[in-house]
C-alpha cells in the first residue's frame, strides 16, 4: 500500500492520472452496460439498502470529484494571478 501512495506522489502528467483512471472509467461504465442490459434487473438492487449504497457512492465519486476539481480551479487562478 504504501508503494502504492509513493507512486502516486511521482504522477504528475495527465497521461499518468489517464493511464491509472481510464481502466477504472472502463471497468465501471462496463458494469453499468451489463446491469443495464439485463432483462430483469437482480433483485438485490431493488432493495432499500442497495438504492441507499448507490446514492452515497454516486454522490461521493462526483461530489469529490467536483470539490478536488474546485480546489485545483481556484490553484491554477491564483497562480495566474501571481504570474499576470
Amino acid at each position: 500500500m504504501h508503494a502504492i501512495l509513493v507512486k502516486i506522489e511521482y504522477m504528475t502528467t495527465e497521461f499518468d492520472w489517464f493511464m491509472v483512471t481510464m481502466p477504472i472509467f472502463a471497468l465501471i461504465v462496463w458494469a453499468i452496460v451489463m446491469v443495464g442490459s439485463m432483462e430483469k434487473q437482480p433483485k438485490f438492487l431493488d432493495g432499500v439498502m442497495a438504492k441507499k449504497l448507490f446514492g452515497v457512492v454516486f454522490v461521493g465519486f462526483f461530489g469529490i470529484g467536483v470539490l478536488v476539481s474546485f480546489y485545483y480551479m481556484i490553484l491554477r487562478f491564483v497562480e495566474l494571478l501571481g504570474n499576470y
